[in-house]
């Protein structure tokens, strides 16, 4: 082997893996290196952004407060902070592409373009949380959630929900770094009222699934059913334990759903379930297909909407039919009673 040939086989060994980011939006195209930026369009979309502030990150009508923490502090912090700035400029794209589908495709390339230029500015910027930063570090974690849910996948919908597995697992980890200044700060109310409530599903619209009280405990049996590795038996177990907890914290409240709670799944063991999701383990996929209820839940809001009906028409059809029967009740309550095109009926054989 030649130098130049070991040289490069030892490059590409030593590539880092692309972000989760990359791979969702591998498919948009980016503009040129050092293509002059459009800034009428990046004014257009400020202005969106302040002119549709509800429509694109919360539902409340009747809380000024909350309002005012997206479309006065929120900008505020955005000035100080490019990485935030690029950020909303981005969601608000995607937004705006979701209302005027026949701009679709110019919004969503400026879209990635702004995410892509912020998160590099989020990593050249990486310091311990301070007073200074807590706020930017906060928010700009959700709003690259938010992002990641809204854009339209470049994978089929198994493997994007496993990169989303991957990106959100941060949350906790920089919402635990920064909370005693974000708690002190113009983002307190959120926390104070356990971050979920401020963007919660009303009252008025909120319906509980008809059988989720049966829960999700039967599917300790399925996991025993079949022979597994003990390390991923165990993986199993620990996230059905956190989906089990989940369920409970829905059928309990019933008149909230925890918007971060739903999307921060699974806290535990992230990465081993991801990788048994990916490899296409039958007994995480029906976790998986369990937990795209709770998706469902979100289905009315703009950046997540079909997310469960996709990820679970992948998962039926990953499925052997020996596992099927085990996912009948998702099926019914995710694709059945809505009346879906369901294209053929074997699809939907369980």
């Amino acid at each position: 082997m030649s130098s130049a040939t070991a040289s490069a086989s030892a490059s590409q060994r030593a590539s880092p893996r692309p972000s989760p980011f990359q791979v969702l939006t591998g498919l948009i195209d980016r503009p040129s290196p050092g293509e002059d930026k459009n800034w009428i369009l990046d004014l257009e979309l400020m202005h969106h952004y302040m002119t549709h502030t509800k429509q694109i990150l919360t539902e409340h009508h009747d809380l000024d407060n909350i309002l005012q923490i997206w479309q006065i502090d929120l900008p505020k912090i955005a000035f100080h902070s490019d990485y935030v700035m690029h950020a909303i400029l981005g969601f608000a794209a995607l937004h705006k592409a979701h209302i005027e589908p026949e701009h679709a495709e110019r919004l969503r390339e400026s879209a990635v373009d702004h995410l892509d230029k912020a998160l590099v500015l989020y990593r050249s910027a990486t310091t311990p949380a301070t007073a200074e930063n807590a706020n930017a570090k906060f928010v700009f974690t959700w709003i690259v959630a938010l992002f990641a849910y809204a854009i339209p996948p470049s994978l089929p919908p198994i493997d994007a929900i496993v990169e989303l597995f991957m990106l959100v697992k941060g949350i906790d980890a920089i919402l635990a770094e920064t909370w005693f200044w974000v708690s002190q700060g113009p983002f307190a109310p959120i926390l104070t009222r356990g971050f979920q409530e401020a963007i919660d599903t009303p009252l008025e619209s909120y319906r509980v699934p008809e059988g989720m009280d049966f829960g999700v405990a039967h599917l300790d049996f399925m996991i025993g059913v079949d022979a597994m590795l003990p390390d991923d038996r165990r993986t199993c177990a620990v996230i059905l334990a956190e989906l089990k907890a989940i369920y409970d914290t829905v059928l309990q409240s019933r008149a909230s759903c925890s918007v971060a709670q739903i999307m921060c799944f699974p806290k535990q063991d992230s990465g081993n379930f991801a990788q048994l999701v990916k490899r296409r383990v039958p007994q995480a996929l029906i976790i998986l297909a369990y937990h795209c209820v709770l998706l469902d839940l979100l289905d009315s809001r703009w950046w997540i909407n079909g997310w469960s009906s996709r990820v679970l028409r992948d998962v039926l059809g990953s499925l052997d039919e020996q596992w099927r029967h085990w996912i009948q009740w998702p099926v019914q309550v995710i694709l059945l009673d809505k009346q879906q095109p369901l294209g053929s009926s074997s699809e939907l054989v369980v």
